[in-house]
C-alpha cells in the first residue's frame, strides 16, 4: 500500500474546499470548550468539520473527538487514507461524512466520497453559539425578538456569556433559533476571512 500521511491529505482536502463557491477555509480549529481542535473547518452553507486520519495515524482518540465534534459542528466528515477506509464506516455516526483518500500512479492524491455527511442531530444549540464572542452573543440578545423584551437591557449587558447563552436556550422560539444559527454562520465566515489564524475564532 502507498502510504499517505496528514500533510499530503490536508493539501488536497483544502485545495478542494476553495474551489466551492463562496466558502471559507481554516485549519487547526478548536472548539470554544477547548476539548477538541478540528484539523478543518470549512464555512459555506454549514459549519461543516473535517477530521483527518491518514495511514500514519491512530484512531485511539476518536470516540472522544466524535462527541466534541458531534455538539459543536452542524456537519461532519472524516477523512481517512486506505488504512481505515474498509473499517470506518462502522466507526463513525451514521450522520457522519467520509472520505477516502488514496494516491494516484503519478503521486497525486485523490479523494472519494464513501458517504456524504447529513445534518449533525446532535448539536448543541449551546456549544454553537459559544462559538461568538460574548459581544456578539450580547449584540444579538439585546434585541426584542430574543432577549431585549424580556429583561432589562442594562442586565443583559451584565451577564457572564454563557448566561446570555443559557437563557437563549430556553426562551428562545424554534424559527428564532434558526435565525440564530444563521447568524453565527454568517459571523463564523467573515472571522474566518478576517482572521489568518482560525484559533481566534470564538474567542
Amino acid at each position: 500500500m502507498n502510504k499517505i500521511d496528514d500533510k499530503e491529505i490536508r493539501t488536497a482536502l483544502i485545495s478542494r474546499l476553495t474551489t466551492y463557491k463562496n466558502c471559507t477555509v481554516s485549519e487547526e480549529v478548536t472548539v470554544p470548550s477547548g476539548k477538541a481542535r478540528a484539523d478543518v473547518v470549512a464555512v459555506n452553507g454549514h459549519v461543516v468539520a473535517y477530521e483527518i486520519k491518514s495511514d500514519f495515524d491512530s484512531i485511539k482518540r476518536l470516540t472522544t473527538q466524535i462527541y466534541e465534534y458531534d455538539k459543536n459542528f452542524e456537519m461532519n466528515y472524516i477523512v481517512v487514507g486506505q488504512k481505515f477506509a474498509e473499517s470506518i464506516t462502522k466507526i463513525v455516526p451514521e450522520h457522519w461524512g467520509v472520505i477516502v483518500a488514496e494516491k494516484t500512479r503519478v503521486n497525486t492524491v485523490r479523494l472519494a466520497f464513501l458517504k456524504k455527511a447529513r445534518l449533525n442531530p446532535n448539536l448543541s444549540f449551546k456549544d454553537f453559539l459559544s462559538w461568538l464572542p460574548s459581544e456578539d452573543v450580547k449584540k444579538i440578545a439585546l434585541m426584542d425578538d430574543y432577549l431585549g423584551n424580556k429583561l432589562p437591557k442594562s442586565k443583559i449587558r451584565t451577564l457572564f456569556k454563557q448566561d446570555v447563552i443559557k437563557r437563549l436556550e430556553e426562551t428562545v422560539p424554534s424559527l428564532h433559533k434558526n435565525e440564530l444559527k444563521n447568524r453565527v454562520r454568517l459571523l463564523l465566515k467573515n472571522k474566518g476571512k478576517a482572521n489568518k489564524k482560525p484559533e481566534i475564532i470564538g474567542q
